[in-house]
């Protein structure tokens, strides 16, 4: 049997829980994957990637308007994108939904807090803490509400309380920094500061305030050198809001198998922005998509150049090895993806195929056990 015939035969197999289920063409990061966008889109989340979670999580809303864990997702995107008026939309219909939600609630709080509105934040947070009162991200969002009004004390303690449970949060540290630097305590700030940076690459309060905290302490080139970032870092963002709308074009086009619609849309991105490695994994889906392996592999190179541990452009490459009969460069490369998040289905299950192949059924076995 035709190794293209086995993946594609493997790709649609079990049936069952979707969290789990195996790849088929849902959308250019899961290449011929059948995972509902839902599954993707949190997926993408959970690793941080918000503007490639995006284009998966409106496609899932459009199937399930009343979702109110999609409308959370998304509303926490749009938040920490620059958008507070579609955060607040989000996060309303989220409470429509389902009044209670503590996560709808602690978002709308978290933006009402953003755009200056502190009464009605506050009573937001209040009803958090009726209902859970042990609810740490309810005590650091009450904590940059402090900050906001100028309670420093107020800000600094509860921010000193969450990182005493959760040292790695870098909201928890830009709080705590913006306390110090209300209290002329400058250089504990900067290491505050600095920490957020560490944790949070391009964090632009972070960046803002080194630029101010360096200044004052008369460290020009510090200050210098965090401009830059800032700058960059700014430039970034521009870029992403430019290429937003067509990303989302993009991923609807392919999702309807448009596939040259979908090419030209990430082409446009990649002219735009040449080193985002989220453009690269979707080109070569898409090349994959239109019969194209050479441009596929291109694209695939390009996106591991840029990120060498993402996990669903090796999914991707040993996918496309396999389709081209290279079978152990195959094996290779998705025992790397397999590494790099072993909880991905997608190359277990193209792996699977993989062992099916070469006749070694005990080893298809075992991948499809994921």
């Amino acid at each position: 049997m035709l190794i293209t015939t086995i993946v594609a035969q493997v790709s649609c197999a079990p049936a069952g829980d979707t969290s789990s289920s195996p790849p088929g063409p849902a959308s250019p990061a899961a290449g011929a994957s059948r995972v509902p966008p839902i599954e993707t889109g949190l997926q993408l989340f959970r690793q941080g990637d918000l503007k490639g979670a995006e284009p998966y999580l409106a496609e899932a809303l459009k199937s399930a308007p009343r979702d109110r864990r999609i409308l959370e997702l998304l509303g926490s995107i749009y938040a920490r994108t620059d958008r507070p008026k579609q955060a607040e939309d989000s996060f309303r219909v989220a409470l429509a939904v389902e009044p209670a939600s503590v996560g709808a609630r602690l978002g709308l709080a978290a933006v009402l807090v953003d755009t200056g509105r502190y009464d009605d934040a506050q009573v937001m947070l209040s009803d958090v803490r009726r209902s859970d009162p042990g609810n740490m991200t309810t005590r650091l969002k009450g904590a940059l509400l402090d900050a906001r009004l100028g309670r420093t004390a107020e800000a600094e303690a509860g921010a000193r309380q969450v990182l005493a449970r959760q040292p790695d949060s870098a909201e928890a540290h830009y709080v705590l920094g913006l306390a110090l630097e209300q209290r002329a305590a400058f250089a504990e700030a900067a290491g505050e500061m600095r920490r957020v940076h560490a944790l949070a690459p391009g964090h632009p309060g972070a960046l803002s305030h080194l630029v101010t905290i360096e200044t004052r302490l008369g460290r020009t080139a510090e200050a210098a050198s965090w401009r830059r970032m800032q700058q960059e870092a700014l430039a970034r963002l521009h870029v992403e809001n430019r290429v937003r709308d067509q990303r989302l074009k993009a991923v609807e086009a392919f999702n309807r198998e448009d596939y040259k619609a979908a090419l030209q849309e990430f082409l446009a991105i990649a002219r735009e922005d040449p080193n985002d490695p989220q453009v690269y994994l979707h080109l070569g889906s898409t090349y994959m998509a239109l019969g194209n392996l050479d441009e596929a592999k291109r694209a695939l190179d390009r996106c591991l150049a840029i990120e060498p541990r993402n996990d669903r452009a090796l999914a991707e490459l040993g996918r496309l090895h396999a389709l081209a009969n290279r079978l152990d460069q195959a094996v290779d490369t998705l025992k790397k993806a397999i590494a790099v998040n072993p909880e991905f289905a997608e190359p277990h299950y193209y792996l699977a195929g993989v062992y099916m192949a070469r006749g070694e059924p005990d080893r298809f076995q075992e991948e499809m056990k994921i």
